[in-house]
């Protein structure tokens, strides 16, 4: 039997993947097009992307629903067949973790994945805190019945709506559910779009019921080295970081990630130094990083044991 999240993350450090849009790009996914679309359309270069992603050594891997909900799925005309792309999302990806153990690659998890809306809050905006409660809701309840372990909310530029995420998972599944928030560097620290510190938001999550809670893109492995401690300080629940590859350079009106994959193995072990429970990569990152993180994880662990 598959152990909770809450149980690995207790015993070890949880490597999770890294970026899933680049990797689909690489096949062939054209600009403009719902990523999610792809779950329905092309399940097989989905399930290659976790598959490698699994080889390199995660053992968590994110389902392809970043923009699975139904406010971004209208966007794309898609919006009435939400339920269908987040179950098909979580199935590839059980499946590919299913593989994975077969291989023995040992216990692998799947986390349904919510980002956010693209909607605003009062008072920057006019979204209707009750209808997003709605929405993450239904794409939770989809994610678990195709399923996923537990419920992964990340990227949520406003604190409150990351609670309505979470909160709407809350009332349509029992599945564990992570929280990640991003925020920007400023000179006085560490903010949300909305203001909010990384403590505030942790603690604030922690208390509605995350298992877990952490930070994920917008900053590079050196500035989440700055954030962690803030995050580890504020909070008795396991933290959670997912830097980006460094900041980006803009080429040709696209962005070009620097970051050797040595060089953020080195950080996210140091993260996992710093009181981190789960490290993984976000935009930039690919599978080779994912790799050098598991060999300076390993070496973490054998330094703990010996």
């Amino acid at each position: 039997m598959i152990r909770s999240i809450v149980t690995l993350l207790e015993e070890r450090i949880v490597l999770l993947d890294g970026g899933m849009g680049s990797a689909l790009i690489a096949r062939g996914l054209e600009s403009g097009k719902s990523p999610e679309s792809w779950n329905v359309e092309f399940p097989d270069r989905v399930q290659d992307v976790h598959a490698r992603y699994f080889a390199a050594g995660s053992d968590v891997v994110q389902t392809n629903t970043f923009g699975g909900n139904p406010f971004i799925l209208a966007k794309h005309g898609l919006d009435d067949r939400m339920e269908e792309i987040n179950r098909a999302a979580a199935q590839i990806a059980r499946a590919a973790a299913d593989a994975a153990c077969t291989k023995g690659g040992g216990e692998k998890l799947v986390a349904g994945d919510i980002g956010p809306s693209g909607l605003l809050l009062p008072p920057v905006g006019n979204a209707d805190p009750a209808e997003l409660e709605k929405g993450f809701g239904r794409q939770a309840a989809a994610l678990a019945e195709g399923g996923a372990d537990y419920i992964s909310i990340e990227t949520m530029m406003d604190l409150n709506e990351a609670l309505c995420a979470l909160r709407g998972a809350r009332a349509t599944t029992d599945l564990p559910i992570t929280a990640c928030i991003t925020f920007d560097r400023k000179k006085r620290g560490f903010f949300t779009m909305m203001g909010n510190t990384p403590a505030q938001c942790a603690e604030t999550l922690a208390e509605e019921g995350a298992v877990a809670v952490g930070a994920n893109c917008s900053i590079g492995s050196d500035a989440m080295i700055e954030l962690c401690p803030a995050l580890a300080d504020a909070v008795s629940v396991p933290v959670i970081v997912k830097p980006n590859a460094g900041l980006p350079d803009m080429e040709e009106g696209r962005p070009v990630y620097r970051q050797t994959p040595a060089d953020f193995a080195r950080d996210a072990a140091a993260l996992g130094a710093l009181g981190a429970r789960a490290v993984g990569g976000c935009c930039g990152t690919d599978e080779r990083f994912i790799a050098a993180v598991r060999i300076e994880l390993d070496k973490l662990a054998h330094q703990d044991n010996s």
